[in-house]
Formats: structure tokens, C-alpha cells, sequence
């Protein structure tokens, strides 16, 4: 029996070595016995569905409220999302002070961050911000610290849940941004439309869809506590503060503005010196290599260059002769291979002319020009892009190209569209008396073969490239106009078009071997005296006068018209500027397809020269053709709707006597009648080129209108 009081001395001991262990095992922190005082209650799920008067037994008396909420899901706080959070070892009393002694009053006041002191930096930013002015105002959707940071579930920003980590931000700025159809009290304008355009935007695509953190948020530019209206001072949205801003990412592009001419004039306190924002806007930011943002670049560079340069001698602005040269035109109208400003002037290292590393620089432009041209020279890059041909001070030759189109297409279309007028009238007075014109048709043996198949052939060539290149040409000169890019996208393009345009030139230049090889041998054949100075030659005779005063004179009384031979003036007319143009609009279209080349022969102002020459001649030609020309052959009442002759290559005799009869007079007077005379063409030839015809005049007529009222200024 002994040996009792050695275990129990021995139980004793261990015990009172292992109570102390026991002890702090147990131990509770003073922050957890609060919070689990608050947990018996906001811990249990079913608080957040307790009734109004439930609720109201659970805390101090308070006066009633109407209509109170039936359920309140807020109220339930879920234990894990509160030890997740950054706040887990805090108390709740930390920020709900007046909940120290229980029950707490029904209505507990809304906590602020600062209330503990822990967050006082943060907190004074807040303040000075637009979104604490917002609530200030009253504004309901003025955010709080719990809307962007979340209430007891905070996170860490790095923490890939947090809803301030960089991929989750843009959704809480949008959530409350997208609401806002009209501008808050006090705050400006409305942003709702900022945030559709930021997810556009090639920082919200680097967002949301390639999920890359390190993407520019709202909160990079815009700060995430002191938010400020971009009219304010102090805002990193602010002009002044916008290249600053944008350079914490784009370091080498913010230090190249920095020395710009843009940057410099920034540095010096010129307001209007342009900023990223004004060339690549603020939240629709795109890839500046993407057709959409290279299309428009040139009409943001358009706000500011659109006066002309102060101290400068041009009369225009830099951005109306861009777009009025072929740069200009074809970027229009859709090409992103077109130079634009900032080809040749350079982006964000834009500099003064006449700044040494300015790319400009006379010891710099042929490179500059290279990196389009290859192979370019110093004649080459004398070519002046914008060139003002209505300046005569500054470009007096331009001027002086552009005055005599002026006067040769306004005696053209004034002489022969009175020419027109006048025959229009005549015709229908003598309809008025004599009644309709009559119907020359053909009888069997009775048609006159008038062209020949190389004739017939060179007029059918000569119509497919000449609309060819009427249709794909015209369409730069009028590059403003919504009917032109129209025209452009159903040809494929500016680039499918410019090569249906050279292909259509190529027709041109064979069509015009084509014909000057049938000359050639017409020469052969009937000698230089018959071609040149014979009834049937192309050049002007003494007859052609007496013809054009006999008409004016059947204009005025009516009688009988002069006889006519061959070609009367009018078809003379055409011919020669039909063969004058072409050589015109096809020497100059070759200087401007192959101006490297060219240049090796020619000074550089020749390029400006031809282009003026190129779209006013080719101007004249379609004003001419599908007004005079088609009038005379086809439109006057004798002829209407289409003379077939150039497509049959064959007339009624009836007719050929009518309206040739000088030469028919001759034909019959040397037996030349009996070789003229042929088989008629088949109906159904007729038909299709009466068809043709008239498909070519509407098409032609449709073009007249379209420049007609884009000189009005209607379309």
C-alpha cells in the first residue's frame, strides 16, 4: 500500500508540467471572442432573411422606419470570407465602433477607411478626388472605398480574386461608369459611352481577351484614389500631364515626344500643342497599324494643320493640299499603303523642317522618300506634296497649267454646249413644223459601209478603256464624295482599282498603236497630200468654216443644212481631242506610274505637273464625251436614243445621202458608190448595239450628274 503516494506525486508533477501547454492550446485572442460575439449573430445564414420585425427585436428600440426592406442578405457576413480577407485579423468593432456594446443601434453609421487611422493617405486622396465631390453633391452613384475594394471579403490587389487586380478592376470601374447615360451633378460630361470604347480599345482587348495584368486600367491613368475631372490641374488625364502619363508604359515613345517640335511646344506652355489623347484618343485607342486608326490619323492631324502656316506663303492649309494631292485622294478612299503625315513628318519624333534629324531636311529627304520609293532621287524628292496650283506666287508654273484648263474647258463646253443648245432648239422647232423626224431605214442592197473592222475594233477599245478609266480614275478627284468611295469598294478597292486602272491604260496605249499603224498605212495607201489636205482628211479645211457658219445660220432661220463630206467639224473636233487628250492623260499617267524612273529625266515639279495636267484633261474628256460628244452622235432628235453606225460599221444609204452629201455627191460622181455599197447588218446586231449604247450613255449620263452636283456641293 505504500507505493500510492509515489504515483500520486508523480500524476502531480506531469500535471503541472503539462498545464501551461494545455493552457495556451486553449487560449483565445481578445479580437477572436469579440468577432465570434458578432459571428453568433451575423454568422448565421438566416439572419439575411429574417422579417423586418425579427430583425428590429434583435437590436436597440429605434424609431420606425417605413417601408423597411423585407430581407437583407448583406446582413449575413460568412466566416470564411471575412479569415480570407485582408481585414482577418481585425476586429469588426475596428470599423463598426458603435457596435462595441450589444445590442447596437438598428442603424449603425457607414465606416469609413480612415476611421482607425489605417488608411489616412488613401483616405485624403479620396477626399480631393471627383468621386468624394460626387457624393458630396448628393450623387447616389458616387463609389465608396467597399465599392471598388468589396466589404468583408477584401483582397490583396495581387491576389488573382481581388477585385482591384488589374484584370478585374475594368469590370468594377464599368459596372458604375456604364450607368452613367447622363453626367453626373457637377462632373461634366457623360462617360457611358468611355467604357464600350475602352473595351474596344487595344488596352481593354490586352484585358479581356488576352488576360495580360500588366495592360493599362483605369486605374493606371486615371489614379485609383484621387480621381479628377481631365479639366483638373492636378488630373494625370489633364493636357499637361497626359504625355507624363502615358510615358510610365510607353518610356522610349514618351521620350521621343519629349524632343518633338509637339513636345517642345507642350514644354513651353502652348495649350493647343497636340498630346497622345488628341492623336490616338483616350479610351477607343487602337493598333496604329490597323486600317481603321491609319484612315483617320490624317484628319486628327487635320484639327490643328488646317490654316495655313503662320509666316508661311502658302495660301492653304498643309491638311487641304494632303488631300487634294494623290496621297491625300487615295487614303480617302480607303488605302493604308498611301503615305500619310506622318510618313514622311514622322510620329511621335515629328521635328521642324529645318531641324538637323528632321526627316524633312534636305540631308534627309531622299531617304525619306526611299523608304516608299526605292531607288528615288534628289530630282525625285524635289517633287513638292503640297503643292498649291492656285497659289501663282508660290507655284506660278503649277498656276499657269491650271489657268489654261480653265480657259480651254470653259470655251469647250461653252462653245460646243451652246453648239448643242442652239441644234436642240432648231431640231425641235423643226419637229414642231414638220412633224417627227422621219424613220430612215435600210432596204435590201441599199446600206453603205462607212467603217471598216480595225475602225470598229479601235471605237470598241476605245469605249471599254475609256470607261474603264473614267470609273477607276475619276473617283480620286471626287475622293470626299460618299459616291466615290462607293465606287471604289465595287471595283475592289483603291489597289484593285489602281491596277484595273493601269490594265485599262495598257488597252489605251495598244488601242492607240492599234490605230496609229492604220493611219500609217491610210498614208501609204493614199499619199500625205490625200490625207492631209483631201476631202477626207482629219485636219481643219477652209469647208469646215463655211460648214460651221451654215449651221449656226440653220440654228437661227432653219432652210436646209450644209452638206457635209466625210467628217464634219464637230467630228473632227472629237477626233483630235480624243487623240490629243490620250496622248496628254497617257504621257503624264506614265510619269506618274513610274516616277522613279521619270526622275532620272525630269526635275521634280514636273510630277507636280503632271498630275494637274492628268486629272484636268482627263476631267475635260469625260465632261466633253458624255455631254457634246453623245449629244452629237447619238442624243439630237435625229439620232435618238443611238446611232448604231460605229457598231455596224454600216448606214441606210437614204441616211448616208442625208447626212453625208458632199461625199455621197462624190461617191457617185466617181462610181465609188458601187464599192460602198453592202449587205445590211442583221437585226439582231443592231439590237445589241443599240443596247450597248444606250447602257454606255446612261452610265456616261449618271457620271455627268454625280460631278455636276458634287460642284454644287450636293453630294
Amino acid at each position: 500500500m505504500k507505493p500510492r503516494p509515489r504515483v500520486i506525486t508523480l500524476l502531480l508533477f506531469w500535471l503541472l508540467v503539462l498545464a501551461p501547454s494545455c493552457l495556451n492550446a486553449a487560449e483565445v485572442s481578445p479580437v477572436d471572442i469579440e468577432n465570434r460575439r458578432c459571428q453568433n449573430c451575423h454568422g448565421q445564414s438566416h439572419i439575411g432573411q429574417l422579417t423586418p420585425r425579427e430583425r428590429a427585436a434583435m437590436v436597440a428600440p429605434a424609431a420606425p422606419v417605413a417601408n423597411p426592406p423585407a430581407a437583407r442578405p448583406g446582413l449575413h457576413v460568412p466566416p470564411t470570407a471575412l479569415a480570407a480577407s485582408v481585414h482577418g485579423k481585425l476586429a469588426c468593432t475596428s470599423c463598426h465602433t458603435e457596435a462595441k456594446s450589444l445590442p447596437h443601434a438598428a442603424d449603425l453609421k457607414t465606416p469609413t477607411c480612415n476611421t482607425a487611422g489605417c488608411h489616412a493617405k488613401e483616405n485624403a486622396s479620396v477626399i480631393q478626388g471627383a468621386h468624394a465631390a460626387a457624393a458630396a453633391k448628393g450623387d447616389k452613384n458616387a463609389p465608396t472605398c467597399v465599392t471598388c475594394h468589396g466589404g468583408h471579403n477584401i483582397l490583396k490587389k495581387s491576389e488573382r480574386n481581388s477585385k482591384t487586380f488589374p484584370l478585374n478592376a475594368v469590370k468594377v470601374c464599368g459596372d458604375c461608369h456604364q450607368q452613367h447615360q447622363t453626367p453626373s451633378p457637377g462632373q461634366g460630361e457623360a462617360t457611358k459611352g468611355n467604357v464600350g470604347s475602352y473595351l474596344d480599345s487595344v488596352h481593354g482587348r490586352a484585358v479581356t481577351k488576352a488576360g495580360l495584368p500588366m495592360a493599362a486600367t483605369c486605374a493606371d491613368c486615371h489614379n485609383a484614389h484621387d480621381v479628377r475631372p481631365a479639366k483638373d490641374p492636378q488630373s494625370p488625364v489633364n493636357r499637361q500631364h497626359v504625355p507624363d502619363t502615358c510615358g510610365k508604359c510607353h518610356v522610349g515613345v514618351q521620350e521621343m515626344y519629349a524632343g518633338s517640335v509637339h513636345g517642345q511646344n507642350l514644354a513651353a506652355g502652348k495649350k493647343d500643342a497636340p498630346v497622345c489623347s488628341d492623336c490616338h484618343t483616350s479610351h477607343a485607342i487602337t493598333r496604329a497599324d490597323s486600317p481603321h486608326f491609319m484612315k483617320d490619323i490624317v484628319a486628327e492631324c487635320g484639327t490643328c494643320h488646317d490654316k495655313p502656316m503662320p509666316g508661311s506663303r502658302e495660301k492653304a492649309s498643309l491638311y487641304d493640299t494632303y488631300r487634294a494631292s494623290y496621297h491625300g485622294q487615295v487614303q480617302r478612299l480607303g488605302s493604308d499603303r498611301a503615305a500619310r503625315c506622318s510618313s514622311c513628318h514622322g510620329a511621335h519624333d515629328i521635328q521642324r523642317i529645318n531641324a538637323p534629324n528632321s526627316r524633312l531636311n534636305e540631308a534627309n529627304k531622299v531617304r525619306t522618300c526611299q523608304s516608299c520609293h526605292p531607288g528615288a532621287d534628289a530630282k525625285f524628292a524635289s517633287f513638292a506634296p503640297h503643292a498649291d496650283f492656285r497659289n501663282s506666287d508660290r507655284y506660278p508654273i503649277l498656276h499657269y497649267v491650271y489657268l489654261y484648263f480653265v480657259v480651254m474647258m470653259s470655251a469647250s463646253f461653252g462653245f460646243f454646249g451652246l453648239h448643242c443648245v442652239f441644234w436642240a432648239v432648231r431640231s425641235f422647232i423643226e419637229r414642231m413644223k414638220h412633224g417627227p423626224h422621219p424613220k430612215i431605214t435600210y432596204e435590201k442592197g441599199k446600206a453603205i459601209r462607212r467603217f471598216n473592222r480595225v475602225d470598229r475594233i479601235n471605237h470598241a477599245l476605245v469605249i471599254i478603256s475609256f470607261f474603264g478609266l473614267t470609273l477607276t480614275g475619276l473617283p480620286l478627284l471626287y475622293s470626299d464624295k460618299g459616291w466615290a468611295a462607293l465606287m471604289m469598294k465595287f471595283f475592289g478597292g483603291v489597289q484593285a482599282a489602281g491596277l484595273l486602272h493601269r490594265m485599262f491604260a495598257i488597252m489605251l496605249i495598244i488601242n492607240f498603236i492599234i490605230h496609229g499603224v492604220g493611219v500609217f498605212n491610210r498614208f501609204r495607201k493614199y499619199g500625205i497630200k490625200q490625207m492631209l489636205f483631201g476631202p477626207t482628211t482629219m485636219l481643219p479645211r477652209l469647208k469646215d468654216l463655211k460648214d460651221l457658219l451654215g449651221m449656226f445660220r440653220w440654228f437661227y432661220a432653219g432652210g436646209p443644212k450644209p452638206k457635209f463630206d466625210r467628217w464634219t467639224y464637230w467630228e473632227k473636233f472629237d477626233y483630235m481631242a480624243e487623240v490629243g487628250g490620250s496622248g496628254i492623260i497617257g504621257l503624264s499617267g506614265l510619269l506618274l506610274w513610274f516616277p522613279v524612273f521619270f526622275s532620272q529625266f525630269v526635275p521634280g515639279w514636273m510630277f507636280n505637273v503632271a498630275t494637274i495636267v492628268h486629272g484636268f484633261e482627263a476631267l475635260l474628256a469625260v465632261g466633253f464625251i458624255f455631254t457634246i460628244h453623245f449629244f452629237n452622235a447619238h442624243l439630237r432628235l435625229e439620232k435618238f436614243p443611238v446611232d448604231d453606225v460605229m457598231f455596224t460599221g454600216r448606214l441606210p444609204e437614204e441616211e448616208f445621202k442625208h447626212e453625208r452629201g458632199a461625199e455621197y455627191d462624190r461617191a457617185v460622181a466617181t462610181g465609188e458608190i458601187e464599192k460602198l455599197r453592202t449587205d445590211p447588218p442583221p437585226a439582231w446586231y443592231r439590237h445589241i448595239a443599240v443596247a450597248a449604247g444606250i447602257i454606255a450613255m446612261t452610265i456616261g449620263t449618271t457620271i455627268v450628274v454625280l460631278i455636276i452636283l458634287a460642284a454644287l456641293g450636293i453630294v
